[in-house]
């Protein structure tokens, strides 16, 4: 009988979560023990920190974590001591500036795509909620709020610290071993997906699905390369040149999606010639990914590459205009693979080759954030009312565990399903806090020895979940309900009552976030799809601007980045629609290849023919291209981009300095970008959901 994933890792684990599951009980014990000797007042959040700490137990991630846990709690505090030191006679204005504080951690985390980072601010905000409550419920003096903040630093930095050095010391995995992963998957999917586009016998849909496992392998790669410069001399190196290959899928896909429709819709476009190096093409990519050495790889490339060039599918006798355009994006698909597969090879070789490459930059969804600190603000006013009406100690975990959690899982796609995962396994975690803490170690002698025992055995469990992503949100549940709820210190109070107004009170707590997670989702898809195509006509108009004062490849990553999240939100909504009606992704790919094919053309142009006549034509042309695109997405085919690419190219041809070869190239390109446009025009205007029209530009 084959067992589940949830019981697989129970039943059958493997000798990695094992390993996992005692290191992470090995860093509890030492955090815990270390805040016992030191007669801090609540040891258990030094255990809860170290618990947070070792999801992605990579030693990279784990300093990087950790750095930005002991950083939040920092800041966190001083703002802590600072609102008390000005509020102290005045809690309810103390209770505001609070709540203003926590709306901006929690906007500030959706401005940022490292995890980490919005794990930083996600204890930043619960530092300065603990500094401030606590000293508030128990009435204590100015120096009572310096020591509950001292304590309270102390316990958050002493967890991460602990973590940190056990996973450092003990049985070290490195983050240079996961990004070397995820470049080979990167490689994989990205060559299979460029061998599924270019072959019209593969459904689109699976294509599109390819397409899409591709792009999230891009972004995993490109986000976990953060952590690698923590690991040794050539982390820095290999860092670059993760970032370089995930720069260049993204660039692949784009390109590999516009060629791919061609060669489906267009079948007219197809000679004898095109279609014996597209099988060639295919046969290729699908022997390059069963290569795992690099040099290997060039050579195959490169051999493919001479091929291509011998069969002239560029020069004026290879057809139309259109199919010699087609013919040149094939040369730039094989150049990009080329780039992608050295960066793979020095990540693997960090030390031998040198590589310049830029993090994707970061769209940044103002309205999404303000959402965000909304529903922040509303956790934490609905936990001061109870507080306030009732003055009841434990809402405190109320008013903190629902900031926490609602700041990171916000970043998944289906937060209320995560919020209810945790709450089961928190449930389970109450009965074995119930049973372990007031059952088993009541009676004990109450030595740090028997303690370790006994709370050792529901940590291991939680741990060994914690280690597998199927069971990883009820383990998370399990092991912070568990440790909340029994308060591991020097002087534990074996009390039922208190028991359950803990346990009551952090049920309550996720209860009321996934309440207010149902009530405040955010914006509609309509609205973020509409922003979403916004933004990438935004930028699409400020290319120009941007290109005359950075280079070309500077802003060319720089459009990457922003891109990214645009096309995984459309990807989203794409699933949504019917399969037949299914364009959004194309759009969003499209969007991003429009970008690459106007800083080309501006180059290439410009380089050759900086006239003002055709300054001005080559200028008007962007401009219409931007708008066109966007009046593409709601049903809508704009000519002037067809009136306004005939006047670039005959501004061209009249001035006579650039090729003739590269003018007739311009013009099939313009008829490929006709042929785009209209189909999604037409897609769109076929699809049955009601749209908000853009503003008439």
């Amino acid at each position: 009988m084959k067992l589940g994933p949830k019981l697989s890792v129970y039943l059958t684990p493997d000798i990695n979560t094992l390993r996992f599951a005692f290191k992470g009980v090995l860093a509890m014990s030492l955090a815990l023990y270390l805040a016992m000797l030191l007669s801090l007042d609540r040891p258990y959040w030094a255990v809860i920190s170290a618990v947070f700490l070792q999801i992605r137990p990579q030693s990279g991630l784990v300093i990087e974590k950790g750095l930005c846990q002991i950083g939040g709690t920092l800041i966190g505090g001083g703002v802590g001591i600072l609102i008390m030191a000005l509020f102290m006679q005045m809690p309810g204005l103390g209770l505001m500036f609070l709540m203003i504080w926590i709306c901006l951690n929690a906007a500030a985390s959706t401005l940022t795509r490292n995890f980490n980072l919005t794990y930083g601010f996600a204890i930043g905000a619960a530092t300065a909620a603990l500094i401030v409550l606590i000293p508030m419920i128990s009435n204590n003096s100015s120096y009572g709020v310096f020591q509950t903040a001292v304590a309270r630093m102390s316990e958050i930095g002493l967890g991460a610290a602990c973590a940190t050095v056990v996973s450092m010391l003990v049985w070290p995995v490195r983050v240079r071993d996961v990004v070397n992963g995820h470049a080979s998957q990167v490689i994989d999917k990205a060559f299979a997906t460029l061998e599924a586009e270019l072959d019209p016998d593969v459904p689109l849909s699976q294509a599109q699905n390819m397409t899409v496992e591709a792009l999230q392998a891009a972004v995993t790669l490109n986000t976990d390369s953060s952590a690698v410069i923590y690991e040794g001399p050539e982390g820095p190196g290999r860092a670059r040149a993760s970032q370089l290959l995930a720069q260049r899928t993204l660039t692949l896909l784009s390109e590999m999606q516009v060629s791919g429709r061609l060669v489906r819709n267009h079948p007219d476009l197809l000679t004898d010639k095109m279609k014996a190096v597209l099988g060639d093409i295919r046969r290729t990519f699908s022997r390059l990914r069963s290569l795992e050495d690099t040099e290997e790889r060039r050579r195959v490339l490169n051999g493919l590459r001479k091929r291509v060039q011998s069969a002239d599918l560029v020069s004026e006798a290879s057809g139309s205009h259109l199919q010699r355009r087609l013919g040149q994006a094939i040369h730039e698909l094989l150049n990009c693979a080329h780039v992608m597969v050295q960066a793979r090879g020095a990540i693997r070789h960090a030390s031998t080759t040198r590589l310049r490459a830029r993090r994707f930059a970061h769209h940044r969804d103002y309205l999404q954030a303000m959402t965000t600190a909304m529903r922040a603000g509303v956790l934490f006013i609905i936990g001061s009312v109870i507080y306030v009406g009732t003055q009841w100690n434990a809402a405190v975990l109320m008013m903190i565990l629902p900031v926490i959690f609602g700041i990171m899982f916000n970043r998944f796609p289906n937060p209320t399903v995560m919020i209810r995962s945790v709450l089961k396994g928190g449930l389970l975690g109450l009965l074995a806090a119930l049973m372990f803490g007031y059952i088993f170690l009541a009676p004990s002698t109450g030595f740090y020895e028997m303690l370790v025992l006994i709370f050792g055995v529901p940590l291991f469990l939680g741990l060994m979940g914690i280690a597998n992503i199927p069971t990883l949100p009820y383990a998370l549940g399990f092991s912070i309900f568990f440790v909340i709820t029994t308060q591991p210190s020097n002087a534990m109070a074996f009390s039922v009552v208190s028991f359950l107004n803990r346990a009551v009170a952090v049920i309550i707590g996720l209860l009321v976030l996934w309440t207010v997670f149902r009530l405040f989702p955010g914006p509609g898809p309509l609205v973020m799809r509409r922003r979403a195509i916004g933004a990438i006509t935004d930028d699409l108009l400020h290319l120009w601007e941007r290109s005359q004062q950075h280079s070309r490849a500077s802003t060319a990553d720089w459009f990457n980045g922003r891109m990214i999240e645009r096309i995984q939100r459309l990807s989203g909504h794409d699933n949504a629609l019917p399969e037949d009606e299914r364009y959004l992704l194309d759009m969003g790919l499209s969007g991003l290849n429009l970008g690459h094919l106007i800083l080309s053309i501006n180059r290439r142009v410009s380089a050759n023919d900086d006239t003002p006549r055709v300054r001005a034509a080559l200028r008007r042309w962007q401009y219409t291209l931007a708008y066109a695109y966007e009046h593409s997405a709601w049903g809508e085919y704009d000519e002037t981009f067809e009136q306004d690419g005939a006047r670039l190219v005959n501004a061209l041809r009249c001035s006579g300095r650039l090729d003739s070869d590269q003018i007739d190239l311009l013009e099939g390109l313009n008829e490929r970008l006709q042929i785009t446009l209209r189909r999604y025009a037409n897609l769109s205007a076929e699809s049955p959901s009601p749209e908000i029209r853009p503003a008439t530009n």
